[in-house]
């Protein structure tokens, strides 16, 4: 598959997918599939470009009915997770928070790359955001601020479906898309990508 390279544009047509076809649509006909696809088309619909994603995530959260929303976050984003609890609670809903420091893990401990010579230091914990989560039995997660890679491992263990709320990009201040909007950005960072530095 390889959609963006696709000149037809008639997605009914395209070959590489008709397999897929009918095995998406008995997934979309099983729960929780369905209903949250439903919910998300509903959320589409009625509130198109007029909400922002915060707003969208709960009123997600509210036409499923969900009680409990877990916040994954990064420590560097407290301020930024705190924000955001407080209009969450606001809205009526319980929140379990879990910061990426949780269960204070050394990088030894884990046998991955530091910082310092002697090769120990704080590491995230995506693993125990997640378990910590699913201890409080949320019914959504939401993601502040993950590092690459910690989203996904936090995600893969979650038990609660996940959403992204804040993306992190230290050098873009948490706006990844402004990558691709102006070439004095996009051009230094395709030169550092194509050079592997």
């Amino acid at each position: 598959m390889h959609c963006l390279k696709c000149t037809n544009k008639k997605c009914n047509e395209c070959d590489f997918a008709k397999p897929l076809r009918e095995e998406s649509l008995m997934i979309y006909d099983t729960e929780p599939t369905k209903e949250m696809h439903s919910v998300a088309a509903d959320v589409e619909v009625s509130y198109h470009s007029r909400l922002t994603r915060l707003e969208e995530i709960l009123m997600f959260a509210e036409k499923m009915k969900f009680k409990r929303i877990g916040i994954a976050y990064c420590g560097g984003l407290t301020r930024e997770a705190y924000t955001a609890c407080n209009i969450i609670e606001l809205r009526g809903f319980l929140v379990s928070s879990a910061m990426c420091g949780i269960c204070g893990l050394d990088r030894k401990e884990v046998n991955v790359r530091s910082f310092r010579t002697d090769g120990s230091g704080p590491i995230c914990n995506p693993v125990g955001q997640a378990l910590a989560l699913n201890s409080d039995r949320t019914d959504l997660n939401i993601i502040v601020g993950l590092c690459v890679g910690h989203d996904m491992t936090f995600t893969a263990h979650s038990k609660a479906p996940v959403s992204t709320f804040i993306v992190k990009d230290r050098v873009l201040g948490h706006n990844p898309v402004q990558a691709l909007y102006t070439r004095y950005v996009t051009n230094p960072v395709f030169m550092r990508m194509k050079k592997g530095k």
